[in-house]
């Protein structure tokens, strides 16, 4: 008999860690330590790696986790990090990227 993946197994590290943070909070240990060491591998590769654009791209990856989880001032702080980030490097449409996705969460937050 062939066994059913459990919902644990079917989830990557950042769909996990959202689910966690929604459930149990960012105060229970098992989500904090997943949350710092995610957070630890997501900054070596920015630090790693030579695009520019690294650092915005995980600004806005913790953005969307944070919005997951259901933790949204979290969220936009990220999103308006990874907003001014691409501002300060003339990257103008990964600005209007930024900004449209954040209008597009907020205006979801207001129905």
């Amino acid at each position: 008999m062939e066994e059913v993946p459990s919902v644990e197994k079917q989830e990557n590290a950042e769909q996990r860690l959202a689910r966690l943070l929604k459930e149990k909070g960012a105060e229970d240990p098992e989500a904090r330590d997943l949350l710092d060491a995610w957070t630890r591998e997501q900054e070596e590769r920015v630090e790693e790696g030579s695009d520019p654009a690294a650092k915005i791209e995980f600004n806005l990856k913790r953005a969307r986790l944070y919005f997951e989880a259901g933790y949204v001032e979290e969220a936009l702080e990220n999103f308006e990090a990874a907003r001014m980030q691409a501002w300060n490097e003339n990257r103008q449409e990964l600005y209007e990227a930024i900004m449209a996705e954040m209008d597009t969460l907020e205006s979801g937050l207001e129905k």
